[in-house]
């Protein structure tokens, strides 16, 4: 009885995706064939009320075709403009989840997205890529503006200190001179003293040559008094020109903190914090020269969210953005440092694996799938099963990462037709 069960479910699911691919289905026949699809088990449908109402939906596509010839052609030209138009909506929305922007930007483009997940029209899908772009030049134009600023603090801040620098470096050459000065009128006091003593035999003039070397020693320390009086000062001057250093040395730590977070924000999925399709293009790229180098093993795994955007259209993209944190969490545990995980489409995780023998790498998605798998989602009070398909395919003798990548979509192409929860293994 099970499996006659299961074979029903295979029929109605395949019976399904076989009308979905005919050209020109009207919106709203393809809209009940995605609820029936998707979320007949949430409605507790039982599986002989879900081929009947497959059946019905058969019954009025072939109702429409057949009073309306002329409308299959018309609806083909649509569907491949329709087809077009949803790619460019998907791609639009994939770049704004890889852009991170604050503020009223960010806002804005978080406003975008979430109208591309409800859908939009042609001419506003138009309307919304010149807003996201017009977004991006002056986020750009911030950016460059911020960095001015920082570039001009750092100026002044080291202009400054080349000028104190300067000052300093006068000044001490000018207090060396002094000190150079005092000490040789200090030998010759000392010196006329020794004179005085020997040569002066007369008490009174004696006495008198003795007051004048006394009045010019005095004179002496006054200068050396005033001479400690610019050292405190050169002191104090060479205190604010190593404060001002350290003033520079922060403002360029900050400049170089923020430029490095910004890099690393620039290779990261703001959402789910794994890497982005730039940061997986640059990774692939490096060990793909690696493995031509040394021939270790080097696997991709792509990971596709079953029905995603039925999820974002029945429940919400809160719900859906919450689905692709918990995923993204789920298959960053089973993964190493030495593994790469990316998020390169609104519902696609691709994950590098180096190093890996074969069952090691299967052992990790069996996992991964088996994971999501059991995860209790729950939206709006219900809950949902959310399960991800998986392809696992090797580099291979004289392989290219595109041509590897190539490989892995044309095995996801084919495994989508068979239904969720599928596995490819190459």
């Amino acid at each position: 009885m099970e499996k006659h069960l299961n074979n029903t479910e295979y029929l109605i699911h395949q019976s399904g995706k076989t009308l979905l691919k005919i050209p020109g289905l009207p919106p709203k026949i393809k809209r009940e064939i995605r609820d029936l699809l998707n979320f007949s088990e949430i409605h507790h449908e039982t599986k002989a009320k879900q081929a009947f109402h497959l059946l019905n939906l058969y019954e009025r596509a072939i109702k429409i075709f057949a009073v309306n010839p002329e409308l299959k052609e018309h609806n083909i030209r649509l569907s491949i403009e329709q087809e077009l138009f949803n790619r460019l909506s998907d791609e639009l929305q994939t770049l704004i989840s890889e852009l991170d922007f604050g503020g009223e930007a960010g806002d804005i483009l978080f406003d975008i997205r979430a109208r591309l997940l409800t859908g939009v029209k042609p001419e506003q899908l138009l309307e919304l890529t010149l807003e996201v772009f017009q977004l991006l030049i002056q986020g750009t134009g911030h950016e460059r503006s911020r960095s001015e600023q920082y570039l001009k603090q750092i100026n002044n801040s080291l202009a400054n200190c080349l000028s104190s620098t300067k000052r300093n470096i006068e000044h001490h050459h000018q207090i060396c001179l002094n000190r150079q000065s005092m000490h040789q009128e200090f030998s010759q006091l000392v010196g006329k003293s020794h004179t005085i003593l020997q040569s002066t035999q007369d008490s009174d003039e004696l006495k008198n040559e003795l007051s004048k070397l006394i009045n010019q020693f005095t004179t002496l320390s006054h200068q050396f008094e005033a001479s400690e009086s610019h050292d405190k000062a050169y002191q104090e001057s060479l205190e604010v020109t190593q404060n001002r250093i350290e003033t520079s040395y922060e403002i360029t730590q900050n400049f170089r903190h923020r430029l490095e977070d910004q890099a690393e924000r620039a290779l990261k999925d703001p959402l789910t914090k794994v890497y982005n399709r730039t940061a997986l293009h640059h990774r692939l790229e490096l060990e793909y020269h690696r493995w031509i180098r040394t021939r270790h093993p080097l696997r991709l795994a792509l990971f596709d969210i079953d029905n995603f955007k039925s999820i974002n259209r029945h429940f919400g993209y809160p719900a859906g953005d919450k689905a692709l944190k918990i995923i993204a969490r789920a298959i960053m545990k089973e993964t190493t440092a030495t593994d790469t995980v990316a998020r390169i489409s609104g519902e696609e995780f691709l994950i590098i694996l180096p190093d890996r023998e074969e069952q090691e790498c299967y052992s990790l998605i069996q996992n991964i799938q088996h994971n999501i798998r059991n995860i209790p989602f729950k939206f709006k009070d219900q809950e949902l099963k959310i399960t991800i398909s998986s392809i696992c395919v090797p580099f291979q003798e004289d392989d290219s990462p595109e041509e590897t990548l190539e490989r892995l979509y044309q095995r996801l192409y084919r495994i989508k037709d068979k239904g969720p929860d599928q596995t490819s293994w190459q």
